[in-house]
């Protein structure tokens, strides 16, 4: 059976009446991940003993260490467990638990040197956390929706890509009483997003990438005191959908977000977007502090197109975005400072939030399809002048193939980085994965019941 997950993109596409689950379901996931990295390493690194290669496990060596390489030195591994119930409480009334965990399998004494899981080498090699427990109400058109749940809006969301995911404890409201429209409003009070810690913000604000998604030890305050959104999605305009957002981070930073995507023909999407981040005193106290001197950090913005065909069963899509030089932030995932909505890094595996740093202009081109039941997909991207710096550029191939055999999935995904990010003003511009040039190959196995 399947579990109805109530995120709150799932209940923008379904309506209020996706609360209305049978008495009780119950399901999950395990996965197995293993993933394999060169990452380059420097002389002096090489010299203190520090290994690396595809398909070998990798060390730090002897005082050595790889800030920035993704996965320590060179292999990573891990398994996960997701189970969850939903379950009809009332009449309108919903509940949703869901509990999930990860263990190292003992790999990192055999096969591989570092886990997929947040914490690296410091971490627990087995972990679990409840990821969601909620209590949802529809009367008439409007539903809420109270507790530990998933996310899916443009600038904070729940992330699946890692062995765990993150979530967030938060308060939501939908109304359909407009035509063709969904009102939302939502409070978000604490999350597990893995949070730049060394920031104080509680929040992911400053561009760049942490590889590490999700804190399994507990739910911190979301921000310094949580945050407030309020949306409308609109369907008016047939094969159409707009959207605005705007956020509120108290003490932190606003946002507004604009988005309008569409299909012509049955055959070609055509999108576009816009959005502003303004910061407010504790950025701006938080770069002062890393500069030695009094700064108040500029208001960001992005704009993107994209636009993509599907013929003969083949998609084909190219995408671009332009980050204002003069912005000292970006525009990946809050929660963990790592994924992005943004058209050119959505789905991509290390050209992700990169590509809305401050400065950046980048471009994707992809194309998927499907071969005897094996779902293909490719594509290119490359972000130059980070932080308005030219020259400061990284690129990467992203392969993968996806299959299914009996009940398990597969997954291979293949990336080659190419990466010439320089760190310009101290963790205010960092370099991407540590400037460091990086080829991995990601195998993931996967069984849903």
């Amino acid at each position: 059976m399947k579990l109805v997950k109530m995120s709150l993109v799932a209940v923008i596409a379904l309506g209020t009446s996706a609360f209305a689950v049978d008495n009780l379901k119950v399901n999950g996931e395990a996965k197995v991940y293993y993933q394999t990295t060169d990452v380059e390493l420097s002389a002096t690194e090489l010299a203190k003993g520090a290994k690396t290669g595809m398909f070998e496990k990798g060390s730090f060596g002897t005082n050595a260490s790889l800030p920035g390489a993704p996965y320590g030195g060179a292999a990573a591994g891990g398994a996960s467990l997701v189970v969850g119930a939903t379950a009809d409480l009332l009449k309108g009334v919903s509940a949703g638990v869901e509990l999930q965990s990860f263990t190292t399998l003992g790999l990192e004494n055999n096969l591989v040197n570092d886990t997929m899981a947040p914490g690296g080498a410091t971490r627990a090699d087995n972990s679990s956390l409840a990821s969601q427990a909620w209590i949802a109400a529809t009367l008439g058109k409007t539903t809420a929706k109270l507790g530990r749940q998933e996310l899916d809006t443009p600038l904070a969301f729940t992330e699946k890509w890692n062995i765990v995911k993150n979530t967030f404890e938060a308060a939501v409201l939908l109304n359909n009483d407009l035509p063709d429209t969904t009102l939302v409003a939502a409070w978000v009070g604490k999350h597990n997003g893995f949070n730049d810690n060394t920031s104080g913000l509680g929040v992911n604000l400053l561009a760049g990438s942490t590889g590490r998604t999700t804190n399994m030890e507990d739910f911190n305050t979301f921000g310094t005191s949580g945050a407030y959104a309020v949306a409308a999605v609109n369907k008016s305009v047939p094969n159409t959908t707009l959207q605005a957002w705007y956020y509120n981070v108290v003490q932190i930073a606003d946002a507004i977000w604009l988005q309008g995507d569409t299909k012509i023909a049955g055959m070609i999407n055509l999108g576009a977007q816009y959005a502003i981040l303004s910061p407010k005193t504790a950025v701006d106290k938080v770069a002062s502090t890393v500069l030695a001197t009094p700064v108040t950090v500029d208001d960001s913005k992005i704009w993107a197109l994209k636009a993509g065909v599907d013929v003969s069963g083949v998609n084909v899509y190219a995408a671009y975005s332009q980050a204002d030089k003069d912005g000292g932030l970006g525009f990946a995932n809050v929660s963990t400072g790592d994924k992005t909505k943004i058209y050119t890094g959505d789905g991509s595996i290390y050209m992700d939030g990169v590509v809305t740093a401050p400065g950046a202009k980048a471009y994707k081109v992809g194309a998927s399809t499907k071969v005897m039941d094996i779902a293909l997909s490719t594509s290119y991207c490359a972000a130059s002048d980070l932080f308005g710096k030219g020259g400061n550029d990284i690129s990467a191939w992203d392969v993968s193939a996806s299959a299914k055999v009996g009940l398990v999935g597969l997954t291979a995904i293949y990336t080659q980085v190419s990466n010439d990010t320089a760190t310009q003003v101290a963790t205010l511009q960092p370099a991407m994965y540590g400037g460091r040039n990086i080829d991995s190959l990601r195998l993931i196995a996967s069984l849903k019941f």
